[in-house]
């Protein structure tokens, strides 16, 4: 249901221009689909889709040593992110529970933070909270994390990706960059149509594609430049509905469905994301559920009845539950029913079967190896 307190973004206008379906998505007004789901999926798996992701949270890290303030904060190893790369990590509180997984840009004098558009305002709560954590001291010791600076810029971006296919050959018409030397999870800060633009080579649909980030006000220019940039490529907008079976399609967990604060990195699949070679918020509560031994792990399977898994729907072995469905779909790509879903760690290696059950009915499902998709592994015409 779509409430008055919903906020527009900068592309609103542009969607609303093209027909859209509008859906209220955590606190936001945003498409769900133009054409269709499958259309707009299958557009970007064999073309290029167009997706408003200005919803999505924006931070700014910046000060005295921010790097040892984030490496105390996130799970992942920051060092990793040297200028110019993003590294993706878990934000966990002292018990190892997921706040948020956010991708971190180094951008050389700071540091940019890519929140869950659901989460933007926990996050910043508990970023700003733990300015007082003790952190290791560049001259040895500890010292206080006070001297970061900590900065908003939610309102002052909008975003937009394009994914597919095609979307370096169409990007490239409007970027002064050479696209073709940006690696992937890499990212630059360039103009787009004219426009700063913080431009990574990233995507959350299994495709290679970019997402950017550029000045709220030139949104629905750039926006509309490139989908006429686009025209002769095939390029479509796509809505959330599109994105949601993409990500699932291509193994990506979504925050707030298949992880939330109940959940650690260990069960949630997440635990590369996590350096236990460093300190961090959560790490002994993370150990110590490690060394316990885990109860649930986040399982890839797919349907081998003809049914389709939804979130919820409980899982069984023998008629005993053993967990619940997080996310389900059908796969336009695969032609299969899948769904990722907690079970108990005996029942969580491929191969394992076990039953899902939807609308009274068993229906049997084998556990796979994620992700259901790789880019890769298909041939294009």
């Amino acid at each position: 249901m779509i409430s008055t307190e919903d906020r527009k973004t900068p592309l609103y206008e542009a969607h609303k221009s093209l027909n859209a379906k509008i859906v209220s998505f955590h606190g936001w007004l945003l498409p769900i689909q133009y054409t269709s789901i499958i259309e707009e999926h299958n557009a970007t798996r064999t073309r290029a889709g167009l997706f408003d992701i200005s919803h999505l949270g924006k931070l700014e890290i910046s000060g005295k040593d921010p790097k040892a303030f984030l490496q105390r904060l996130f799970t992942n190893n920051i060092e990793k992110a040297l200028p110019g790369k993003i590294v993706y990590s878990p934000l966990c509180n002292e018990n190892g529970g997921i706040l948020d997984d956010v991708f971190i840009y180094n951008a050389g004098d700071r540091y940019i933070l890519i929140t869950n558009a659901a989460t933007f305002e926990k996050d910043l709560a508990w970023i700003k909270k733990n300015c007082s954590l003790t952190l290791p001291s560049p001259q040895g010791g500890e010292g206080k994390g006070e001297g970061v600076v900590i900065k908003d810029i939610n309102d002052a971006f909008g975003g937009i990706a394009i994914q597919g296919p095609a979307s370096q050959q169409i990007l490239s018409k409007l970027c002064e960059a050479d696209l073709s030397r940006l690696k992937h999870r890499h990212f630059i800060e360039t103009k787009v149509d004219g426009f700063y633009a913080l431009l990574s080579r990233s995507g959350y649909t299994g495709e290679d594609g970019f997402e950017i980030f550029i000045p709220a006000d030139a949104s629905i220019k750039i926006w509309n430049d490139i989908l006429e940039a686009g025209k002769g490529y095939g390029l479509i907008p796509a809505g959330l509905g599109a994105r949601d079976t993409l990500r699932l399609e291509a193994g990506c967990p979504l925050y707030g469905v298949d992880t939330d604060e109940t959940k650690t990195p260990l069960e949630s699949g997440l635990e590369r994301a996590v350096d236990f070679n460093k300190d961090f918020i959560g790490k002994k509560a993370m150990l110590e559920k490690k060394q316990r031994g885990l109860k649930e792990i986040l399982a890839a399977f797919k349907m081998i009845d003809k049914a389709i898994p939804r979130t919820g729907y409980a899982i069984e072995k023998d008629g005993r539950k053993i967990g619940i469905v997080t996310s389900g779909t059908y796969s336009p790509t695969l032609k299969e029913n899948i769904g990722f879903g907690y079970v108990s760690p005996d029942n969580s290696k491929a191969g394992d079967t076990f039953d899902v059950i939807i609308h009274g009915e068993k229906k049997k499902a084998v556990v796979v190896e994620a992700p259901f998709y790789r880019r890769t592994r298909l041939v294009r015409g």
